[in-house]
């Protein structure tokens, strides 16, 4: 009656409970299963929104960086179309000195933006994360404008704030808003049909901060929040969010791969 989906996406996990299609088939096993892309690429609605912070979070991790680039008068484009190429170029001109460098092409995830997170229309606007690399290059190569680098910063949530920022500022343009570069890891659902019964659903309902449960319900994780939404056409839905647990001073380096193995186990 109830599937559950895991998403484990790099230190944070995603968990979303609901009452199973009644022409969905049965799974006996937990199954992986790839989220797909949205096709669009719009930030416009919640499913979108959380598929780009999954991938965000797949992704990137604690010394990737954030980048905000803005486009001075004189470079100003007229269309999205112009800033995208924009954009593009930008890209190129990083990937020419990383090869020169030896290196393989940039890994990044960006965002598009004629809008603040309130929906007013501004000056368009990028938002980007990027791997690991020369801070400096990364803004010496924009030169159209003023451009920002920064760790990225993680929180409990990850670095959901600041995606959630940037989904909001390109959410009101209703047509494509963010790229990426090719080869990024798609978030993978780990989906079950025996994982939750109807007794974790009541006690989840009835106490959804119960953090010592959902801790030794999904070992080696810590509990974050838990959102239960009752929908009368749906249902009960349920999403849960955890981060990965610390790993402790006393293991060592050579043993903590070991010690982190059990967090992608199906249940």
């Amino acid at each position: 009656m109830w599937r559950q989906k895991k998403y484990p996406c790099g230190e944070i996990l995603d968990i979303e409970i609901f009452t199973r299609p009644e022409k969905a088939k049965v799974f006996k096993r937990a199954r992986r299963e790839k989220e797909s892309s949205p096709a669009q690429k719009n930030l416009n609605n919640k499913n979108s929104n959380k598929y780009f912070v999954r991938l965000v979070h797949k992704n990137f991790k604690r010394k990737d960086l954030s980048v905000d680039l803005t486009i001075a008068d004189q470079f100003m484009p007229k269309t999205r179309e112009a800033a995208q190429k924009m954009f593009k170029n930008y890209i190129a001109r990083v990937n020419r000195w990383r090869r020169a460098q030896g290196l393989k092409n940039l890994i990044y995830v960006y965002v598009l933006s004629e809008h603040t997170e309130l929906g007013k229309a501004t000056r368009f606007h990028f938002h980007l994360y990027a791997e690991k690399m020369d801070r400096e290059v990364l803004e010496d190569k924009w030169g159209m404008g003023y451009a920002n680098t920064d760790r990225l910063d993680f929180n409990e949530l990850g670095v959901q704030g600041k995606s959630q920022y940037m989904a909001r500022q390109s959410s009101y343009s209703g047509c494509r808003t963010w790229g990426s570069s090719i080869g990024l890891k798609k978030p993978e659902a780990i989906t079950s049909d025996k994982a939750i019964t109807k007794a974790d659903i009541n006690r989840i309902v009835r106490n959804p901060e119960d953090r010592a449960w959902f801790e030794q319900k999904y070992k080696g994780w810590i509990f974050t929040s838990c959102e239960v939404e009752e929908n009368l056409i749906t249902g009960t839905n349920i999403l849960i969010k955890m981060r990965k647990e610390e790993i402790p001073d006393y293991i060592s380096k050579a043993r903590k791969k070991e010690y982190m193995e059990h967090i992608d186990i199906p249940f």
